[in-house]
């Protein structure tokens, strides 16, 4: 925990930013002070993660160590039930069975699990997950995407070993079931055979959400027309390698067809290389635009023996850092503009768009998408339909990270070692991501009607001219 806190106060270039240096103290002497007594693992690793989520940054997070870490997804045994969540009221749903049954129709209601009701679960996990400022869609992500409830309730709340579980169905029928937990590898076979399943409600679901999944998988950014006016451009990340080709190539056939109207749906994307996130800011600008202000690092992390000692950064690594920033007059290290693009004016690309810019997004938008909706946002850009971002509007940290390995216990702990500073004046947003013009909350039934209100709303508003 000592060393912890060390690195903390050392590496991490935003520490205060949203935590001020008196209640920082305080968290950490209130933590330590009930450290006296003998604690499990998973006691310990739990004290982290709600130590870890008061720095209020969505990058700075702890994961079990390595050999832990192999250990839970080789013999791990998890809820064998996909959840998906109403977050106005908090109510969790069956989004799909895997358990060796593989029959629970999706909409079906979970009350409980073990005795807990699932609003407590939530109002337990919540306090545990980083999340930039006060944004709280991004925490509501790390309970909705993938199998991230289950890897959370394993390693925060409990491994049990039977889970009695109630049910609801639409009916309104109440239920109960025992469910053994799966491993991964039972997760994946009861995943076909789920899949697989005879049930015409269960098989057109099922179905339909294999299809999106796989299509997001292989076509992470793809483009399509709606309409000879409606442009849809789907961006899961940015991170692929054929990027730039691609989005060029849409905006070169958008200018060629005319279109008046973009769609830009950055949901469930969290983020990559804000090189590409700027590549696409460049086709929508017309001028010359400001996007980042700056760039810098913490003055302490000129403490070399404490960075070489219990982090991946080595010598080597230094040498080559410490030509690309240079020291300010308090002690950080700012990056040098001629290192970082996104410092300088960004330049309209041949084929930018005139038209109208309507921009969807989740919680999972966040990171380098964060960056992209706010510079995209305080330029007045475009339209934002769904969820506040899941990240700083006023910027985050990441660029370069250091895995701080703790010593005993071998938990590593990922801290960013850049503070990014948008350019923007903005208010409005202190602490907060970029918010909705329009919000979009997703209810049980439009996952089960297979709807996409977030795109049936942009397609009203085009329709409206509004």
């Amino acid at each position: 925990f000592d060393i912890l806190k060390r690195g903390l106060e050392t590496i991490h270039p935003g520490l205060y930013r949203y935590t001020d240096k008196k209640e920082m103290d305080s968290i950490f002497n209130h933590i330590g002070n009930h450290l006296k007594m003998e604690l499990t693992y998973q006691e310990f690793y739990q004290k982290l993660c709600r130590l870890i989520a008061q720095v209020k940054c969505q990058h700075t997070i702890a994961i079990p160590a390595p050999n832990e870490l192999h250990r839970i997804i080789k013999k791990g045994k998890f809820f064998p039930l996909r959840v998906t969540w109403q977050f106005n009221t908090i109510k969790a749903y069956v989004m799909a069975d895997f358990s060796s049954e593989a029959s629970l129709p999706p909409g079906t209601r979970l009350i409980s699990i073990n005795g807990q009701r699932m609003e407590s679960i939530y109002e337990e996990l919540i306090p545990y997950f980083p999340s930039d400022g006060e944004i709280l869609t991004n925490k509501h992500s790390r309970l909705q995407v993938g199998t991230d409830f289950q890897v959370w309730y394993y390693l925060l709340k409990s491994r049990s070993q039977i889970f009695k579980v109630e049910l609801e169905r639409q009916n309104g029928e109440k239920f109960t079931k025992h469910y053994q937990p799966v491993t991964f590898r039972q997760w994946t076979k009861n995943y076909k055979k789920y899949n697989a399943h005879e049930d015409s409600e269960i098989k057109e679901y099922a179905n339909y959400y294999k299809r999106k999944e796989k299509t997001n998988r292989s076509k992470p950014i793809r483009y399509e027309f709606l309409s000879d006016d409606i442009a849809l451009l789907t961006v899961n990340n940015f991170d692929s390698h054929e990027f730039s080709s691609i989005v060029s190539e849409a905006f070169e056939k958008i200018e060629e067809k005319g279109a008046g109207n973009l769609i830009i749906d950055v949901r469930y994307n969290g983020g990559g290389s804000d090189i590409l996130g700027r590549n696409l800011f460049s086709y929508l600008i017309d001028e010359p635009t400001p996007y980042f202000d700056s760039l810098y690092s913490s003055a302490n992390i000129s403490d070399t023996t404490f960075l070489f000692k219990y982090t991946d950064k080595n010598s080597e690594w230094y040498r080559q850092v410490l030509p690309l920033v240079e020291k300010m007059e308090d002690g950080r290290f700012s990056t040098k503009p001629e290192v970082n693009e996104g410092l300088k004016l960004q330049q309209p690309s041949e084929h930018s768009f005139q038209g109208n810019v309507y921009i969807l997004m989740n919680g999972r938008s966040a990171s380098t998408t964060a960056e992209f909706t706010a510079a995209v946002h305080f330029n007045t850009l475009a339209t934002f339909i769904g969820e506040e971002s899941g990240g700083a509007y006023h910027g985050g940290h990441g660029g370069d990270f250091a895995n701080l390995r703790l010593p005993n216990t071998k938990i590593e702990v990922q801290i960013p070692l850049t503070k990014y500073v948008m350019n923007s004046s903005e208010t409005r947003f202190i602490r907060r991501g970029t918010l909705p013009d329009h919000i979009v909350n997703e209810t049980i039934q439009d996952f089960i009607l297979l709807k996409d209100p977030h795109l049936e709303l942009a397609l009203k508003l085009i329709e409206k001219g509004q």
